[in-house]
This record gives C-alpha cells, structure tokens and sequence, in this order.
C-alpha cells in the first residue's frame, strides 16, 4: 500500500526486524521521526529504538489501554521525544479538509472495507479490532455492497 502512495522505502514488519532495517537505511543513526499508527503497546518501545538521539516518535491514535516497556534513559540521556495525539490540531482541520477535498491524492484507495448501515455491528468490530487487511472502514448509508 505504501508503494502504492509513492513512498520509495517500505518495511514489511512481518518479514523484517524493523529496527534493523530502519538503522540500515539510515547509516546506523535512526529516524528523524517515527509515527506509530497501529494501537498495540509492544510497538512503543521498537518504534524508540528506531529513532535516532534527540529524534520524536508519535503514537497516533494509541487507543489501547495498558502497560508499555519504554527504556528511560532513551528519553533523558538519547532526548528522544514521546508525544502522543489523538486527532488533527483545531488549527489544522482547514487545511486537512483541502487536502482531503483537492483529491492531491487518491485517499478512497485506503478503504478497504465497506459495510452498509445494516452491517453496523460488523463494521464497528472489524474497526474496533483490525486484521492485517484492514485500513479503513466505512458504513455508508444507501450501500448494499460489502467490503471493496
């Protein structure tokens, strides 16, 4: 999927030890940044060490609850930074609108689920409980088609 957006270098955590991979590609220093975008605790601590010193890493939408390994001397003595958000900024939702909206790029190729309103329940426990398949999920009203 990410190739298919254009982005040039693609790591297949399934297949590859991603930290690794990521000090390889960038001479043994780490990332500049790192956004963790899958909710799972046990990714915390990798995506650090995957970031280079003084580097950020963002949980993006870390919705689940519990207990996670961080090492902290990554963040005192590396200055590696750990923030977290749940959503876009206020001040930003204009310009992610035109983004959206401009079609600058093919964002409908992300969904890959499509429920009508009579398969809710469905829906909701695919989004709420993902699959390796899964990007993005939406019920559409007026549907009678499953899954794109």
């Amino acid at each position: 999927m990410a190739r298919a957006f254009g982005l040039q270098e693609n790591i297949d955590a399934s297949t590859s030890n991603t930290v690794t991979t990521v000090k390889g590609l960038t001479e043994g220093r780490g990332a500049d940044a790192v956004i963790l975008a899958a909710a799972g605790n046990n990714l915390i601590r990798p995506a650090m060490e995957a970031t280079r010193a003084g580097g950020r890493v963002l949980l993006f939408a870390q919705t689940q609850r519990g207990e996670a390994t961080i090492d902290p001397a990554a963040i005192c003595v590396d200055e590696k930074s750990l923030l977290g958000s749940y959503s876009a900024s206020v001040n930003l939702q204009k310009e992610s609108e035109r983004f959206v909206l401009s079609g600058e790029m093919e964002l409908e190729r992300l969904i890959s689920h499509r429920f009508p309103l009579g398969e809710s329940v469905e829906a909701l426990q695919l989004a709420a409980h993902p699959k390796p398949d899964s990007m993005k999920v939406v019920i559409q009203p007026g549907s009678s088609w499953k899954d794109q």
